[in-house]
């Protein structure tokens, strides 16, 4: 029997028990690919993260959840390399910024970490190229769209400049504008109905979002759901939240490129994911998703 020692973080908040949970296993040599999708079937977390060596770049990273592997994530990567930070794998600053490489499914990706005081505060990852899909203009879809989310069809306000659209920077999601903070909070889906609509475009969840906040300093508020994958809502959701800064950017929905978005309220696990967009209305060059975590567990996988 062998054991493999794993780390659970909350990633995007810097208070623990809040934010998304995150296994990570540091020294994952070893073990199979088929453990790994029983081990992140086991975590029962979103995502659990296996870290192996690269001769690609720093580390390679193997991103699971509780049934099928992904080719990239946000909030495993900044959970990951926080960690692996603390841990002395990355270079080390007293104060200021690294950047290193890691090798995803996707490809080789850059990522960019902060240290305060010695210690990691902030990674910042740079995601897939920006792609914008099916838009879904179909009234009698968008009436079901709005059952799936639990939600009233009047609640949903998709226009011209603010569609339901089908986006991408590496993981497809579809994006839904809502139309206030107390609708969104009504949200509660019909797992069935709402996996049937996503996967028909391509998406593994929904990001429902609205511009209404609940701090003064976000932009957006949204929540993810993505039941057909075991994770009926997500508290921080890094791919969904970087396609849909492209998209904000891609409509000229947002008057600025660097801004947070918030997530997890609902489930009274709030996360504040940082955005940066790097392009204009039309045309998104580049996608930054970024924020901090805390290490909250440590403990060991026995493995036959």
């Amino acid at each position: 029997m062998n054991k493999h020692e794993f780390y659970q973080l909350d990633v995007f908040t810097e208070t623990a028990f809040t934010g998304n949970p995150l296994a990570v296993f540091p020294n994952a040599a070893g073990i199979s690919d088929r453990q790994m999708q029983l081990i992140a079937n086991e975590m029962n977390l979103s995502e659990t993260v296996f870290v192996l060596p690269s001769e690609k770049a720093l580390r390679r990273l193997r991103i699971f959840t509780p049934k099928q592997e992904l080719p990239l994530a946000g909030h495993p990567v900044v959970g990951t390399w926080n960690l692996l930070a603390r841990l002395g794998v990355t270079p080390k600053e007293e104060n200021g910024w690294i950047s290193i490489e890691q090798e995803l499914n996707l490809g080789v990706l850059p990522v960019e970490i902060e240290f305060s005081e010695g210690k990691p505060r902030q990674v910042v990852m740079t995601q897939g190229q920006f792609k914008s899909g099916d838009l879904i203009s179909d009234e009698d879809e968008i009436v079901d769209l709005a059952r799936g989310l639990g939600i009233n069809r009047e609640d949903i306000i998709s226009t011209v400049d603010l569609p339901i659209q089908a986006v991408s920077t590496g993981i497809g999601s579809l994006d839904v504008p809502v139309a206030s903070l107390e609708a969104l909070s009504r949200c509660n889906i019909n797992s069935s109905l709402l996996s049937k609509i996503y996967l028909k475009y391509g998406a593994v969840g929904v990001y429902a979002f609205t511009f209404e906040t609940k701090e003064e300093s976000s932009s957006v508020h949204a929540r993810f759901f993505a039941p057909n994958d075991g994770i009926p809502e997500d508290p921080a959701t890094g791919s969904a939240a970087g396609a849909f800064s492209g998209y904000l950017v891609h409509h000229g929905a947002i008057d600025k490129y660097t801004f947070t978005i918030e997530q997890g309220d609902f489930m009274n696990r709030p996360s504040r994911i940082f955005a940066n967009v790097s392009g204009e209305k039309g045309k998104v060059e580049k996608v930054k998703i970024g924020g901090e975590s805390v290490v909250v567990a440590k403990g060991e996988v026995f493995v036959n």
